[in-house]
Protein backbone atom coordinates (compact mmCIF):
# COMPACT_ATOMS: atom_id res chain seq x y z
CA UNK A 1 0.00 0.00 0.00
CA UNK A 2 2.68 2.68 0.94
CA UNK A 3 4.40 1.56 -2.36
CA UNK A 4 1.12 2.71 -4.19
CA UNK A 5 0.84 5.93 -2.21
CA UNK A 6 4.00 6.83 -3.33
CA UNK A 7 3.88 5.96 -6.57
CA UNK A 8 0.67 8.35 -6.70
CA UNK A 9 2.75 10.77 -5.24
CA UNK A 10 5.23 10.90 -7.54
CA UNK A 11 3.18 10.87 -10.64
CA UNK A 12 1.48 14.10 -9.54
CA UNK A 13 5.06 15.53 -8.64
CA UNK A 14 6.15 14.98 -11.98
CA UNK A 15 3.16 15.89 -14.06
CA UNK A 16 2.07 18.45 -12.08
CA UNK A 17 5.09 19.27 -9.83
CA UNK A 18 2.36 19.42 -6.96
CA UNK A 19 3.94 20.91 -3.84
CA UNK A 20 1.55 19.58 -2.23
CA UNK A 21 2.70 15.66 -3.07
CA UNK A 22 6.33 16.90 -2.40
CA UNK A 23 4.98 17.94 1.14
CA UNK A 24 3.45 14.88 1.95
CA UNK A 25 6.53 12.73 0.64
CA UNK A 26 8.82 14.80 2.63
CA UNK A 27 6.64 13.70 5.56
CA UNK A 28 6.37 10.36 4.89
CA UNK A 29 10.39 9.90 4.92
CA UNK A 30 11.94 13.17 6.85
CA UNK A 31 12.25 10.81 9.85
CA UNK A 32 13.47 7.96 7.89
CA UNK A 33 16.30 10.02 6.01
CA UNK A 34 17.43 12.03 9.33
CA UNK A 35 17.79 8.54 11.10
CA UNK A 36 20.00 7.38 8.30
CA UNK A 37 21.61 10.25 8.54
CA UNK A 38 22.25 10.75 12.44
CA UNK A 39 23.90 7.13 12.54
CA UNK A 40 26.78 7.83 9.86
CA UNK A 41 27.25 11.81 10.81
CA UNK A 42 29.11 13.57 13.84
CA UNK A 43 26.21 15.54 15.64
CA UNK A 44 22.89 16.57 14.68
CA UNK A 45 23.41 19.82 13.18
CA UNK A 46 25.02 18.04 9.83
CA UNK A 47 22.42 15.52 10.44
CA UNK A 48 19.68 18.00 9.85
CA UNK A 49 21.65 20.15 7.16
CA UNK A 50 22.17 16.33 4.84
CA UNK A 51 18.00 16.08 5.87
CA UNK A 52 17.33 19.08 4.32
CA UNK A 53 19.66 19.28 1.33
CA UNK A 54 18.31 15.68 0.12
CA UNK A 55 14.71 16.95 0.10
CA UNK A 56 16.03 20.41 -2.00
CA UNK A 57 17.63 17.87 -4.04
CA UNK A 58 14.75 15.68 -4.35
CA UNK A 59 12.94 18.96 -5.44
CA UNK A 60 15.36 19.62 -8.39
CA UNK A 61 15.88 16.51 -9.61
CA UNK A 62 12.03 15.92 -9.80
CA UNK A 63 11.86 20.03 -11.13
CA UNK A 64 14.27 18.59 -13.77
CA UNK A 65 12.31 16.18 -15.45
CA UNK A 66 14.56 13.03 -14.53
CA UNK A 67 12.71 9.05 -14.73
CA UNK A 68 11.99 8.31 -10.67
CA UNK A 69 11.09 4.72 -10.56
CA UNK A 70 11.34 5.04 -6.32
CA UNK A 71 11.12 7.80 -4.61
CA UNK A 72 12.83 6.27 -1.16
CA UNK A 73 15.49 4.79 -2.95
CA UNK A 74 16.07 8.27 -4.53
CA UNK A 75 15.87 9.80 -1.41
CA UNK A 76 18.32 7.45 0.46
CA UNK A 77 20.66 7.41 -2.70
CA UNK A 78 21.03 11.60 -2.36
CA UNK A 79 21.40 11.09 1.58
CA UNK A 80 24.03 8.76 1.28
CA UNK A 81 26.31 10.82 -1.43
CA UNK A 82 25.75 13.94 0.66
CA UNK A 83 27.00 12.29 3.69
CA UNK A 84 30.08 10.55 1.47
CA UNK A 85 30.64 14.48 0.42
CA UNK A 86 30.74 15.24 4.00
CA UNK A 87 32.99 12.56 5.07
CA UNK A 88 35.61 14.02 2.07
CA UNK A 89 35.13 17.52 3.13
CA UNK A 90 36.40 16.19 7.11
CA UNK A 91 38.07 13.34 6.55
CA UNK A 92 39.11 13.27 10.15
CA UNK A 93 35.26 12.87 12.26
CA UNK A 94 34.56 9.44 13.14
CA UNK A 95 31.51 7.65 13.34
CA UNK A 96 31.98 7.02 17.02
CA UNK A 97 31.66 10.83 17.69
CA UNK A 98 28.08 10.64 16.73
CA UNK A 99 26.75 9.04 19.77
CA UNK A 100 26.91 12.12 22.38
CA UNK A 101 25.82 11.34 25.90
CA UNK A 102 25.67 15.20 26.47
CA UNK A 103 23.79 15.88 23.68
CA UNK A 104 20.69 17.98 23.66
CA UNK A 105 18.36 15.30 25.64
CA UNK A 106 20.98 14.76 28.23
CA UNK A 107 20.75 18.31 30.09
CA UNK A 108 16.40 16.83 30.70
CA UNK A 109 17.72 13.85 31.86
CA UNK A 110 19.19 15.03 34.96
CA UNK A 111 17.26 18.14 35.41
CA UNK A 112 13.33 19.04 35.01
CA UNK A 113 11.96 15.31 34.79
CA UNK A 114 8.80 14.56 36.75
CA UNK A 115 9.23 12.48 39.58
CA UNK A 116 6.44 9.55 37.29
CA UNK A 117 9.40 9.75 34.66
CA UNK A 118 12.78 8.75 37.11
CA UNK A 119 12.16 5.34 36.19
CA UNK A 120 12.35 6.66 32.37
CA UNK A 121 15.89 8.22 32.58
CA UNK A 122 17.39 5.05 33.43
CA UNK A 123 16.18 3.28 30.18
CA UNK A 124 16.92 6.11 28.31
CA UNK A 125 20.45 5.85 29.73
CA UNK A 126 20.64 2.23 28.73
CA UNK A 127 19.09 2.75 25.42
CA UNK A 128 22.40 5.18 24.62
CA UNK A 129 24.78 2.85 26.44
CA UNK A 130 23.56 0.22 23.69
CA UNK A 131 23.42 2.13 21.04
CA UNK A 132 27.08 3.24 21.49
CA UNK A 133 27.83 -0.10 21.36
CA UNK A 134 26.32 -0.80 18.62
CA UNK A 135 27.69 2.28 16.90
CA UNK A 136 31.34 1.02 17.93
CA UNK A 137 30.68 -2.49 16.20
CA UNK A 138 29.37 -1.02 13.04
CA UNK A 139 32.51 1.39 12.94
CA UNK A 140 34.51 -1.49 13.10
CA UNK A 141 32.49 -2.96 9.54
CA UNK A 142 33.28 -2.33 5.64
CA UNK A 143 31.26 0.61 4.81
CA UNK A 144 29.15 -1.43 2.44
CA UNK A 145 28.30 -3.87 5.71
CA UNK A 146 27.51 -1.07 7.69
CA UNK A 147 25.09 0.82 5.23
CA UNK A 148 23.59 -2.72 4.21
CA UNK A 149 22.87 -3.25 8.18
CA UNK A 150 21.32 -0.03 8.71
CA UNK A 151 19.10 0.26 5.66
CA UNK A 152 17.42 -3.18 6.68
CA UNK A 153 17.86 -3.76 10.57
CA UNK A 154 17.21 0.32 11.43
CA UNK A 155 15.28 1.43 8.56
CA UNK A 156 13.52 -2.20 7.71
CA UNK A 157 13.85 -1.53 3.77
CA UNK A 158 13.50 -4.73 1.80
CA UNK A 159 16.47 -6.09 -0.30
CA UNK A 160 15.17 -5.00 -3.38
CA UNK A 161 15.11 -1.46 -2.27
CA UNK A 162 18.56 -1.16 -0.43
CA UNK A 163 19.62 -3.01 -3.88
CA UNK A 164 18.34 0.17 -5.78
CA UNK A 165 19.54 2.52 -2.99
CA UNK A 166 23.28 1.30 -3.12
CA UNK A 167 23.22 0.77 -6.86
CA UNK A 168 23.81 -2.90 -6.75
CA UNK A 169 22.01 -6.36 -7.51
CA UNK A 170 19.49 -7.12 -4.96
CA UNK A 171 21.58 -11.06 -4.63
CA UNK A 172 24.91 -8.82 -4.02
CA UNK A 173 23.02 -7.12 -1.42
CA UNK A 174 21.85 -10.06 0.41
CA UNK A 175 25.20 -11.17 0.75
CA UNK A 176 27.01 -8.35 1.95
CA UNK A 177 23.97 -8.15 4.92
CA UNK A 178 24.65 -12.25 5.50
CA UNK A 179 28.67 -11.37 5.67
CA UNK A 180 28.03 -8.64 7.70
CA UNK A 181 26.29 -10.39 10.16
CA UNK A 182 28.68 -12.82 10.49
CA UNK A 183 31.00 -10.34 11.13
CA UNK A 184 29.28 -8.69 14.01
CA UNK A 185 29.27 -11.89 15.56
CA UNK A 186 32.77 -12.43 15.25
CA UNK A 187 33.50 -9.59 17.02
CA UNK A 188 31.64 -10.49 20.00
Amino acid sequence: MANLVDRYLLFRLRTKLDSEAFARLYDRYVEAIYRFSILKLPNTEDAQDVTAETFTRAWQYVHDHKEITDIRALLYRIARNLIADRYRQNATVSLSESVTFGGPGASTIQSGLDPSDRGKEKDLIEARADLALVVKQLEMLKEDYRDVLTLRLVDGLPFAVIADILEKKEGNVRVIYHRALKAIKKQD
